[in-house]
């Protein structure tokens, strides 16, 4: 049906998605309770699409989160890899979000940082900074697993200044 790359981690997001939501949660969250953890590990995949090339890569990724100031202000360090034009690509990034919490079990976090990539693509520099603006979606299945997701939009300032959109999905898990 969809082969594009970047179709394909959508779907591959959607369904983890829709199966984190019909598994049973192994212990509610209460209601009004706040999340007490200190560092929250997410494991996923993440695809992107580079606007100017018409290009598609997919890979794993992974992520920690720390809140420092409590509804305020939540950073995230995550590093992600994927080959691309027979090169192998590095992303780290680091989003500064305020989240925003719905209900006891959803989540929303827009936010904005920087980025570095590393590429051994030859004929291109091998690192450049860049920067990103994403929206995290947060859904607590339980006080300390549940899902992602998380668009984002990425300009590098350096080879031309690529533009790229992606999605990273998976699930997370909260460290006391």
């Amino acid at each position: 049906m969809f082969k594009h790359p970047f179709a394909i981690a959508v779907r591959g997001s959607l369904a983890l998605c829709t199966l984190l939501e019909v598994v049973p949660a192994i212990a509610a969250t209460d209601e009004g309770t706040e999340q007490d953890h200190l560092v929250i590990l997410e494991l996923g995949a993440s695809g992107e699409r580079e606007i100017s090339e018409h290009t598609s890569h997919i890979g794993p990724a992974v992520g920690l989160e720390i809140e420092p100031i409590e509804n305020w202000l939540e950073i995230e360090l995550g590093a992600s890899t994927n080959s691309s034009q027979g090169a192998r690509n590095w992303e780290i990034e680091m989003p500064f979000k305020k989240p925003f919490r719905l209900s006891s079990t959803i989540e929303v976090m827009p936010g904005l940082g920087p980025t570095w990539t590393h590429t051994t693509q030859s004929g291109a520099q091998s690192s450049t900074w860049g920067a990103a603006a994403v929206i995290d979606l947060f859904v607590w299945r339980t006080k300390r697993l549940g899902w992602f997701l998380e668009p984002s939009y990425g300009i590098a300032l350096g080879n031309g200044n690529k533009k790229s959109v992606g999605l990273t999905g998976g699930i997370f898990f909260a460290v006391p």
